[in-house]
């Protein structure tokens, strides 16, 4: 069993511990990479060397090259003379540089580029077994690799032949026994299935509740829209104290219902500098924030930075506040106690509520 190892530092040096706190590697230098088959890429100045899991400099620092990559399958990439070629765990060149851009080695092929901005594969020996002509290719994983055009994808075997056409927005990483998990766009609506390479697809359900969520989304902004419209006939959504509570959001988590709304509302600003709205009304301005909490999760967060010149008509905010499509990302669970799940025509009529 491989044993796990973790990069710690030591002002601005880097070093390695493994799982049981011993150094393997002092925090003497400026950069380690992470464990890669069998072998720690480290940088020092700009010179690069290669260290063993138990510390023993397995390939000696030197700067050859202008760059040096993490080893993969025996090879590691480097680069001369903004060319990318290929060393072995000896240090020798086993493919001169040569390509504009060259991926690591999985499952014995790595990705090129030309200066086409075209992408093929190429073997072990540097044979260019795929020729370029896709505008995107993903590494082989399995006997196949994933092409397409960011929109639609298919997967390409080895010898460059397409056995699975470039339809499905969604092809999976893990091929198992020839089956592959796949998706596809039928008007708005998303089906997954798994496909047999070479064969049919048995599609599934899986994806029911996301489809019913996106239709219940798209007819919340139609409806926000015409509550937007609704409050400009009238003077501006600014007057209504709900609608300026349920607008305003800072938080770590995702609110969808305000999301929509405030994209709606957004339609009827005037834009400003620094991301900043101002209604042509009254004259409130609105500053929205996308921010990122992790490498999955952007949440807007909006705020008032200046009230308008308006009279307030509309209704009071209330202890709970009723949410139509909910929230999304980390502890979710604590809005409950303020916000109750209901349907789209009960917060829409909570938001245009007018005072009694």
């Amino acid at each position: 069993m491989q044993q796990s190892f973790f990069q710690y530092t030591e002002g601005k040096k880097m070093g390695i511990r493994n799982e049981a706190d011993q150094i393997i590697i002092p925090a003497i230098y400026d950069f380690i990479a992470p464990f890669s088959d069998g072998l720690f890429t480290v940088r020092e100045g700009d010179h690069t060397a290669y260290f063993d899991e138990e510390g023993v400099m397995a390939l000696p620092f030197e700067n050859k090259y202008d760059a040096y990559g993490n080893f993969t399958e025996g090879l590691a990439r480097v680069q001369l003379n903004e060319r990318w070629g290929f060393i072995n765990k000896e240090g020798r060149l086993v493919i001169a540089p040569q390509f504009l851009y060259a991926d690591v080695f999985s499952d014995g092929m790595a990705i090129v580029r030309n200066a086409q901005d075209l992408y093929g594969a190429i073997d072990t020996s540097g044979h260019l077994a795929v020729d370029y002509q896709f505008p995107h290719l993903n590494n082989f994983i399995k006997g196949y690799a994933k092409f397409g055009d960011l929109h639609t994808w298919g997967l390409i075997n080895k010898a460059g032949n397409i056995v699975v056409p470039q339809q499905y927005i969604f092809i999976g990483d893990d091929i198992f026994r020839n089956e592959v998990t796949v998706q596809v766009q039928e008007g708005k609506e998303v089906k997954e299935g798994l496909l047999t390479i070479g064969g049919g697809v048995v599609w599934n359900n899986n994806l029911d509740p996301v489809n019913i969520f996106n239709k219940k989304k798209e007819a919340f902004a139609l409806a926000c829209k015409h509550l937007i419209d609704r409050f400009y006939r009238s003077g501006c959504p600014c007057e209504h104290e709900r609608f300026r509570n349920f607008i305003q959001w800072n938080n770590p988590a995702g609110f969808v219902d305000q999301e929509i709304l405030f994209g709606a509302f957004q339609q009827q600003l005037l834009s400003l500098e620094q991301d900043q709205f101002q209604c042509p009304t009254c004259g409130t301005c609105y500053q929205q924030q996308w921010e990122q909490y992790s490498a999955f999760l952007w949440v807007l967060n909006v705020a008032i930075t200046q009230m308008g010149n308006f009279t307030n008509k509309g209704a009071k905010v209330t202890d709970t506040i009723p949410v139509a499509l909910g929230f999304y990302g980390h502890d979710i669970q604590k809005y409950n106690d303020r916000y109750v799940q209901s349907d789209i025509a009960t917060v829409i009529g909570y938001l245009q509520q007018l005072a009694t």
